[in-house]
């Protein structure tokens, strides 16, 4: 059979097979979720944690810097996500996606968030500046996190070799929830951490109010277009020390 032709019948098989559809209150691993016509619903919170400019920084301070800077947000933006009970799904570039379930999930993800923020401020910074100080400028990290909430459809995408043996393969979260979270993510020019007003609604004590002050750390609602949704969002620049 022709590449073409086996394109076509795969194709087609994809787009005909019914799903094995089963309801989920953990994040799935991609070996729970058969390859061929696996899927699940969950309802979860996701974040994504984007860092902004890598390749400008690149081109200004060279690949090694880059690469470092890369590795350190990404390590440590896991390393928080898992900390707060969230489950690593995937890695794009400079970015990191966390995914949260059950009750305090809206809580936790906010939680990681303001963390992330202290790593970049108060760890990452301080390292990037004395490695781009020239005398008279230096290169400070920027970046931006997007929470959202809601339902979600994963699947399992990706392909296997002749002998059956997976060569690549991931799940895939289908849903407005990452979708938004992705793009929220974008938005670091109003503060470091964007969430929609479902995310607000569901936050208690420091993750909404300044403990000191009693105020609101959220500025907002900013109704917003997002992709083909409008929404009202909010923003914090608040950090926290895990």
């Amino acid at each position: 059979m022709s590449l073409a032709n086996d394109l076509r019948a795969a194709t087609q098989q994809l787009m005909s097979a019914p799903w094995q559809t089963r309801d989920a209150t953990v994040v799935p691993r991609t070996a729970d979720v058969a390859m061929a016509d696996g899927a699940v619903n969950l309802t979860a919170t996701y974040l994504y944690a984007d860092l902004a400019d890598s390749t400008e920084l690149q081109e200004s301070h060279g690949s090694d810097v880059a690469a470092r800077v890369t590795r350190m947000y990404l390590n440590g933006a896991a390393r928080l996500i898992r900390a707060n009970d969230g489950a690593i799904k995937s890695y794009d570039g400079d970015r990191v996606m966390g995914v949260f379930v059950g009750k305090s999930m809206r809580n936790s993800a906010v939680w990681a968030a303001m963390q992330i923020c202290w790593l970049v401020d108060q760890v990452i910074n301080p390292l990037v500046k004395d490695a781009t100080n020239d005398g008279s400028r230096y290169w400070k990290v920027t970046h931006g996190v997007g929470i959202d909430c809601g339902d979600a459809f994963v699947v399992r995408a990706g392909v296997r070799n002749a002998d059956g043996e997976t060569v690549h393969n991931d799940l895939v979260s289908i849903g407005r929830a990452p979708n938004v979270a992705a793009k929220l993510s974008a938005l670091r020019d109003r503060s470091p951490i964007t969430v929609t007003h479902d995310v607000y609604s569901g936050l208690t004590g420091a993750r909404r109010v300044d403990s000191t002050t009693e105020r609101d750390i959220w500025s907002g609602p900013t109704a917003t277009t997002v992709g083909p949704y409008t929404l009202d969002l909010y923003s914090t620049p608040y950090r926290w020390a895990p």
